[in-house]
């Protein structure tokens, strides 16, 4: 930054960019905080910033299969879909209460999908790759998630199991991302893969923080372009969008 405005960026290996306009898709607090730094943005905007929710209470599953699993009562084109285990409103509560209190879910809720059915070459022939979203394991786990990620894969299987029997014994690999690990990984705060949470108070004109929803920052020439801004993360490439036109009807 030069002057209150953001100039470039500097490569890791020390290589200076010059641009007209800086776009960040990462985290907003990684963006401010460590990048930009908070010396070169009001103070007023650094505590917002600080004040975002972004701890994550969703972990990912990856399972290598030796062959498709069958979940009960699903038909061949079913399970080329999506798979959602929550067997009632009630349950899906009953899921999240445990994640209020440092706890894992004993009987977690999960979208489940099974890409090698739709693309083979995902997988060896014959066999299958399954991709879970599994709630609600809460970011900051009471007993810690050394000990904590071997008794809650567990859990996740003995649900499995009980709808689709006989795919533990099928499972050549299994990989389980809690929200610890997808914040080492990823370098995501929090390990919220949506850079915050999207409540009422961290939606719409107040995403990523109240008074900032435009995609600016106070930074003049810096621009937030990630599942930080509005409308959220997901694949629909929406903020990226809306960012773009925004800078273009900014030069305008």
């Amino acid at each position: 930054a030069e002057k209150g405005r953001a100039v470039g960026v500097v490569t890791q290996g020390g290589e200076a960019l010059r641009a007209k306009a800086v776009v960040s898709a990462i985290n907003p607090a990684t963006t401010i905080l460590n990048l930009a730094g908070p010396r070169e943005v009001d103070t007023g905007f650094v505590r917002k910033v600080k004040n975002i929710r972004m701890k994550g209470d969703a972990a990912k599953l990856h399972l290598a299969l030796d062959r498709p699993p069958q979940f009960a009562g699903v038909d061949a084109a079913g399970h080329k879909g999506r798979l959602v285990i929550a067997p009632s409103p009630d349950h899906v509560e009953g899921a999240f209460n445990p994640s209020k209190y440092g706890e894992f879910s004993p009987e977690p809720v999960m979208e489940i999908t099974l890409p090698s059915l739709v693309d083979p070459s995902l997988a060896p022939s014959g066999a299958c790759v399954l991709s879970a979203v599994v709630q609600y394991a809460p970011y900051a786990l009471k007993q810690g998630w050394t000990a904590g990620k071997p008794q809650f894969l567990k859990a996740i299987m003995a649900q499995l199991e009980a709808y689709a029997p006989g795919i533990g014994a099928t499972v050549r690999h299994a990989e389980l991302l809690t929200p610890d690990d997808i914040e080492g990984r990823y370098r995501m705060p929090g390990g919220h893969w949506h850079h915050g949470e999207l409540q009422a108070d961290q939606m719409l004109m107040s995403r990523p923080v109240s008074g900032w929803s435009g995609y600016d920052t106070p930074l003049e020439g810096l621009f937030l372009a990630g599942a930080g801004s509005h409308p959220g993360g997901g694949i629909s490439g929406a903020p990226g969008l809306n960012a773009a036109r925004r800078i273009i009807a900014m030069r305008a």
